[in-house]
């Protein structure tokens, strides 16, 4: 039985004791299936806050690990809660390559290097630019739209960026040996797998449901996810208004 549906059927039954106990008038019999039924309520606040920890393996078609992949659990949970986070500039290069941040926060651009930058997108979830300088923006940029933001520098054209706008907290990203974990209530039925070689488009997301879900479980808490890449562009794409920028840079 299922977690969510042990609770739900735990809190139809302290209900129905509730209501018998209310209906009985014994003031006595009522203090002690009282005092039972405060111990019923912690129980079941423990249970409800138990997750268990479900480990994720992203692998490229030759079964190598992939790093920086963001693996998302769709369901309910509770809202995140807002933070400020930080996307560096350091030796010509965004730090971190991939920045993971929920709906709501806030993000920072300081510039570590010795040079100025001018950084800027053009992703429907958030476009703006940041004009050339140096050192910190005066105002951090508020993501207020889940989505794939790619990042780029109008002076170095070598920098590209991302950042990921999860609209759940149950999100997590791959390490170096391409695993991450999640704490989730119960095994996942919905599954989003977003890695930059994935797709030329950089909003394509790999969504695992049913057959294919069943198929990456190695054990009951444990997943092997095979991320198929994507084919580079031949050329540069110009039209950045409509393409997007860096798509042609993947390999």
């Amino acid at each position: 039985m299922r977690l969510s549906t042990f609770l739900t059927r735990f809190k139809e039954i302290l209900k129905t004791i509730n209501d018998m106990l209310l209906s009985a008038r014994h003031p006595k019999r009522y203090l002690m299936f009282q005092r039972i039924l405060v111990g019923c309520a912690s129980l079941l606040l423990t249970a409800t806050t138990y997750a268990e920890t479900f480990t994720f393996r992203v692998l490229d078609e030759n079964m190598l690990p992939l790093s920086m992949a963001v693996i998302s659990a769709p369901g309910a949970s509770k809202p995140a809660v807002h933070q400020d986070r930080i996307m560096d500039q350091v030796n010509v290069a965004f730090e971190p390559h991939v920045l993971l941040i929920n709906q709501g926060d806030s993000v920072s651009f300081p510039n570590s290097d010795n040079m100025r930058h001018h950084v800027y997108s053009f992703s429907k979830p958030k476009p703006f630019e940041i004009k050339l300088y140096a050192d910190r923006p005066e105002a951090p940029v508020d993501f207020n739209t889940p989505g794939i933001v790619v990042l780029g520098c109008n002076i170095h054209d070598t920098m590209i960026g991302y950042i990921y706008v999860s609209s759940t907290p149950q999100v997590t990203i791959t390490d170096k040996n391409g695993v991450a974990q999640i704490q989730l209530d119960e095994a996942p039925s919905v599954l989003n797998v977003w890695h930059e070689r994935h797709s030329l488009i950089e909003s394509t997301q790999m969504e695992l449901t049913g057959d294919a879900l069943k198929s990456a479980k190695k054990s009951s808490n444990h997943y092997d996810i095979i991320l198929p890449t994507a084919v580079a562009a031949k050329k540069p794409m110009q039209d950045h208004s409509q393409h997007g920028f860096g798509n042609s840079m993947r390999r």
